[in-house]
C-alpha cells in the first residue's frame, strides 16, 4: 500500500503548504505536543489509534491516553493517534487529495498495520466511516484485502457491536489494559498470513475478541467451530498503577476538559437501572488513596495543568474521598492548582468535602436527581430522597458557591405527569433555597430524554417519541421558568436516533453508509445534526425508525445477545420485574481496594480555567519582573496567540517558577504578552513580561527552557525596572520577512505601492468590515532577490506599524501589492524578525533595551 502514497517528506511539505494554513485550528492536526511518543516504524508493528470525534473531544478521553501509553511502552509496537477532521479540514483534504494521516508522523493511516477506533458514543459512527474513506480504506470489511490494515474497534459502545459490524474486522469487547498487548502480539506474529487466518488466530488465542464474519448476522450464532457462542466482556481484576502514563500528552489547544483527569475508581456501587456504564464497568474497583495522591503530584509536575479532576462514575463514593480530597486540596493550594469532583451524589456531599474543594477554587458542582419523585427514583434505583438534594443544595450555597447544575431525565419507564411536576417542584425548591442565602445563586438544569440501553434492566422498554418529549420539555420550561434558572433541553430527535442505534442490529449499517454518503458528520453536535437527512437514509433502506421505539418482549432476540457481561439476561429480567414493586433496593458495594505498589514507579464546557489566588507568604521576598524573548518555529507556528499563552503558563508551572498572581476574585498569573503573532508565522522576536516572587536564577532559567515543548525557544531574559508602561503599549514597529519564489516583477509591484499616498484595503472585524488606509503604517518595504535566511527563495522585507498608533499585517501588504491573493498568501512562509520601539528622534530599541 505504501507505494500509492507520497513519501514522508513530500507528505509533510504537502500538509505545510496545502493543509495546515487553510484549516481552522490547525493545532488539532499538527501533533508535536508535550508527551507525545515518536518512534521509527522500522521493524515495529504499527497501530493507528483514533477517536472518531474532534481532537478537542478525543484528547479529553482518558482511555485514549491509557491505551496510547500501554502500547508504546512495548518496544515491539508503535502507536500513533488520529481524530476526526472537522468539516473544513475534510474539504481541504478532499480538494488536495490528502489522505487521512496520524498526528505523530503524519503518515497515511493506510500504511499502518492496524487502524483502531475507540467508540465511546453512538453518534460518532459516520465520523468513523469518513475517516476510513479519507484513509482510502474500503468501508466494508468484506471489501478489504490482505494489503489493507486490519480495522479493529473497542470502547463502551461495542457492547452492542452489531450496528457497525460490517465495517469492523475485529472487536475487542471490554477493558483492554491487560489483554491488548496479547492481541497485538497475535496480529504481529501472523502478519504474513492471509487476513482471514489472522482473524482466526486472534479468536483462538485472545479472549473477548469478536470477529463479525464468523457469526450469522441474524441469529448471532457462530458459523465456525473455533468461535465462542458467547463473547465475554473483559474485566481487569484491578485498576493498576502501571496503566496510567507517567507522561501524559498535553494538548496545545484548549480541549473540552482542559484539565488533568485522574481515575480514582472504576465502576459504580449504586446500580441505577438505566445506566449502561454501571453494567459495563462492574464490579467496583477502588484505587488506594496513597497511589492516587502520588499520581496526582507526579502528573501535575509533568503536565503543568492548573486543574485536576478526580474521575469515576461516582467520585463521592470512594471510601477515602474526604481524607484524600482534604490532603490534596491542602497540598495543591500551594501550587495554585484546583481540585474538582465531576460526579457527586446528593446526600454524600459533606461539609468536610466542601471545605476541601473550596480551599483551592470553587469549581462547578453537578448533581443528578434524574427523576422528579422518590417513587420514580425507586423505579430507576436512584436511592436519594428529595431532602437529600435540598440539604446538599443548601450546603453548597452556604459554602459560597453561586452556581449548581442539576440533571434530570424524562421519558423514564413508568413515568407519569406527577413525576414531571416533581421535576418542576424540585427546581422551584432549589431556587427558594438559593434565595434564602446571600448572593445571586444560579441553577443550571439539563433535561435529557431517556433511551433504553443494551445490557441494562430497561433494555426491553419503550422509548418515548420526540413529540412526547417536546410536550414535556415545553411544560417544564413554562412551569419552572425563573430568572435564576437556565434550562437546557437535549434535542429529542438526537435522543431518538441515539436510542435506535443503541438497540439496533446489522441492518443499520446500510443506513449509516447512506447517511455518511449524504453528508452526515458529527451527529452528536447540535449544529451539524440533521434528523431530516437521517430519516431520508432510513427511507432509502426501507427501514421504519419508529419501530425501534416500541417495547420488546423478554423473548425477543436481542442483537447483542452473544455479548456477555456479569449480569445474565435472566438477572436483568428479574431486576426489571422488581420495578413493579416501586421499592428502592439498597445498592451493594463490592469495592476492591488496591494496595500501593511501592516498587513501581474523561464532558463538556469550553472556557479557559480561571486561576487561583496565591497563598500569602509570611516572608517578604524581592519581587522581580522578567522580560523574556522567545521564538517559535516548525509546526508550532500554527498555534494561536491563546495557545501560545497556555503553553507558557503550563511551562512556568512545570519549571516551578515562583510566579506572582494578581489579587481579586479570579486571580491569574502576572504575565503580559507582546502583540499577537499571526497564525502560521515563525518568529525570533516574541516577548512577554512575568512577575516573579523572587529573582530568576540560572537553575530556574534552565528549567524553563528545558520544559518548553519542541519548537519553542527562550532566546533571552533580563530584569525590567520600569513597570509603568506595558510591553504592548510601548511597541510601535514590527519587522517581517516573507519568503517567495524569485520574481523580479515583485520589485516593481513594491515600488508602485510605495509611491502611493494612500493604499486602502478592506479589513474584516468581528462585527463589520471597514475600509482602512494602511499606507502610513508601511515604513519600509524591499525585495531581496536572494534570501540569506531561506536559500533558494527571495525575501520581501518589511517594517510595519504595530500597536495603537496604527498597524498593518504583512498579509495585507502582500495582497495590496498584488504579490499574492487571499488564498495563496496563506501558503507563504512568514517570519517576524523583530519588534521595536522607535522614538521621535528615530532611536530604535528592542524590548530588551528599554
Amino acid at each position: 500500500m505504501a507505494g500509492i502514497f507520497l513519501c514522508s517528506w513530500k507528505m509533510q511539505h504537502l500538509l505545510e503548504k496545502k493543509f495546515f494554513p487553510y484549516v481552522n485550528k490547525p493545532g488539532r492536526y499538527t501533533g508535536g505536543e508535550l508527551g507525545q511518543i515518536v518512534k521509527s516504524p522500522e521493524n515495529r508493528f504499527t497501530i493507528a489509534h483514533g477517536y472518531p470525534d474532534m481532537y478537542d473531544i478525543g484528547m479529553s478521553y482518558l482511555g485514549l491516553q491509557i491505551l496510547y501509553y500501554i502500547i508504546n511502552s512495548d518496544d515491539r509496537f508503535l502507536c500513533e493517534r488520529f481524530f476526526a477532521p472537522d468539516r473544513d479540514a475534510e474539504q481541504v483534504m478532499r480538494r488536495e487529495n490528502i489522505p487521512m494521516f496520524s498526528l505523530e508522523s503524519h503518515r497515511p493511516l493506510a500504511e499502518f498495520d492496524v487502524v483502531g477506533f475507540t467508540l465511546a458514543y453512538e453518534m460518532v459512527f459516520t465520523n468513523m466511516l469518513n475517516i476510513l474513506d479519507l484513509a482510502r480504506i474500503p468501508l466494508r470489511a468484506d471489501d478489504r484485502t490482505d494489503d489493507h490494515p486490519l480495522v479493529i474497534a473497542g470502547g463502551p459502545v461495542v457492547h452492542n457491536p452489531e450496528p457497525t459490524a460490517p465495517f469492523i474486522d475485529l472487536f475487542y469487547i471490554g477493558e483492554a489494559e491487560d489483554n491488548l498487548i496479547k492481541l497485538l502480539e497475535v496480529l504481529k506474529d501472523s502478519k504474513d498470513l492471509p487476513r482471514i487466518k489472522r482473524l482466526e488466530q486472534a479468536v483462538r488465542e485472545v479472549p473477548s475478541v469478536y470477529v463479525p464474519q464468523f457469526y450469522d448476522p441474524q441469529t448471532h450464532k457462530p458459523l465456525v467451530g473455533f468461535a465462542p457462542a458467547k463473547i465475554e466482556s473483559c474485566k481487569v481484576t484491578a485498576v493498576k498503577r502501571e496503566y496510567y502514563p507517567p507522561r501524559q500528552v498535553v494538548p496545545f489547544i484548549e480541549t473540552v476538559h482542559d484539565r488533568l483527569s485522574v481515575e480514582i475508581m472504576r465502576g459504580c456501587p449504586h446500580g441505577c437501572r438505566f445506566c449502561q456504564a454501571t453494567s459495563i464497568y462492574r464490579p467496583v474497583r477502588t484505587r488506594s488513596k496513597e497511589e492516587i495522591i502520588s499520581q496526582v503530584h507526579a502528573q501535575v509536575k509533568q503536565t503543568g495543568y492548573d486543574e485536576i479532576s478526580l474521575m469515576s462514575l461516582s467520585s463521592s463514593d470512594h471510601p477515602d474521598i474526604i481524607p484524600m480530597t482534604v490532603q490534596l486540596a491542602r497540598e495543591l493550594q500551594e501550587q495554585k492548582v484546583t481540585l474538582s469532583l465531576p460526579s457527586l451524589r446528593p446526600g454524600t456531599f459533606s461539609q468536610e468535602l466542601a471545605d476541601a474543594i473550596k480551599s483551592t477554587r470553587k469549581t462547578g458542582l453537578t448533581f443528578a436527581p434524574e427523576a422528579g419523585t422518590e417513587r420514580l427514583r425507586a423505579v430507576i434505583r436512584k436511592n436519594i430522597t428529595d431532602q437529600d438534594l435540598y440539604d446538599t443544595i443548601d450546603l453548597v450555597f452556604r459554602n459560597g458557591w453561586n452556581l449548581v447544575k442539576l440533571y434530570f431525565m424524562i421519558g423514564l419507564p413508568t413515568e407519569t405527569d406527577e413525576d414531571i411536576d416533581g421535576i418542576v417542584g424540585m427546581i422551584r425548591e432549589t431556587v427558594s433555597i438559593g434565595k434564602r442565602i446571600k448572593g445571586k445563586n444560579i441553577i443550571n438544569v439539563t433535561i435529557s430524554p431517556f433511551s433504553p440501553k443494551a445490557h441494562t434492566p430497561f433494555q426491553w422498554d419503550e422509548q418515548a417519541s420526540p413529540t412526547s418529549i417536546r410536550k414535556k420539555n415545553d411544560y417544564i420550561r413554562k412551569k419552572a421558568g425563573h430568572p435564576l434558572v437556565n434550562i437546557k433541553l437535549r434535542d429529542p430527535e438526537l435522543s431518538f436516533l441515539e436510542g435506535i442505534i443503541g438497540r439496533g442490529g446489522r441492518e443499520l449499517a446500510d443506513v449509516f453508509e447512506t447517511a455518511f454518503k449524504d453528508g452526515a458528520r458529527f451527529d452528536g453536535w447540535g449544529e451539524t445534526f440533521s434528523i431530516d437527512l437521517w430519516r431520508e437514509a432510513f427511507s432509502k433502506n426501507s427501514i421504519d425508525p419508529e419501530s425501534y421505539l416500541k417495547g420488546l418482549s423478554f423473548s425477543a432476540e436481542l442483537p447483542w445477545s452473544h455479548i456477555r457481561l456479569r449480569q445474565s439476561t435472566e438477572q436483568l429480567m428479574k431486576e426489571r420485574n422488581r420495578t413493579s414493586t416501586l421499592l428502592a433496593q439498597p445498592a451493594k458495594k463490592t469495592a476492591v481496594v488496591i494496595p500501593e505498589e511501592k516498587d513501581n514507579d474523561d464532558m463538556f464546557g469550553f472556557g479557559r480555567s480561571r486561576k487561583r489566588l496565591a497563598a500569602r507568604s509570611t516572608s517578604v521576598p524581592t519581587k522581580t519582573k522578567i522580560r523574556v524573548r522567545w521564538g517559535r518555529k516548525g509546526l508550532v507556528r500554527f498555534l494561536s496567540h491563546l495557545d501560545n499563552s497556555r503553553v507558557f503558563e503550563r511551562t512556568i508551572r512545570r519549571a516551578g517558577l515562583p510566579i506572582e498572581y494578581s489579587q481579586g476574585f479570579h486571580p491569574h498569573m502576572k504575565l503580559s504578552f507582546g502583540p499577537p503573532l499571526q497564525l502560521g508565522y515563525s518568529s525570533e522576536a516574541e516577548y512577554f513580561d512575568m512577575q516573579l516572587e523572587r529573582p530568576l536564577d540560572l537553575d530556574m532559567a534552565e528549567a524553563f527552557n528545558k520544559e518548553l515543548p519542541k519548537g519553542f525557544n527562550i532566546l533571552d531574559t533580563r530584569p525590567v525596572m520600569n513597570n509603568k508602561i506595558s510591553l504592548s503599549g510601548r511597541l510601535n514597529r514590527a519587522v517581517y520577512q516573507v519568503f517567495v519564489e524569485p520574481n523580479d516583477n515583485y520589485r516593481d509591484m513594491i515600488t508602485k505601492l510605495l509611491v502611493k499616498d494612500s493604499v486602502e484595503i478592506l479589513r474584516a472585524g468581528k462585527t463589520e468590515t471597514k475600509t482602512v488606509d494602511i499606507r502610513s503604517a508601511v515604513y519600509a518595504l524591499d525585495y531581496i532577490r536572494d534570501s540569506e535566511a531561506e536559500p533558494g527563495l527571495a525575501e520581501i522585507y518589511m517594517e510595519l506599524g504595530v500597536g495603537t498608533g496604527g498597524y498593518v499585517r504583512p498579509s495585507e501588504v502582500i495582497i495590496a501589492a498584488g504579490i499574492a491573493d487571499e488564498e495563496s498568501i496563506k501558503a507563504l512562509k512568514c517570519h517576524r524578525k523583530e519588534l521595536l520601539y522607535i522614538d521621535e528622534e528615530g532611536v530604535r530599541l528592542t524590548p530588551m533595551e528599554f
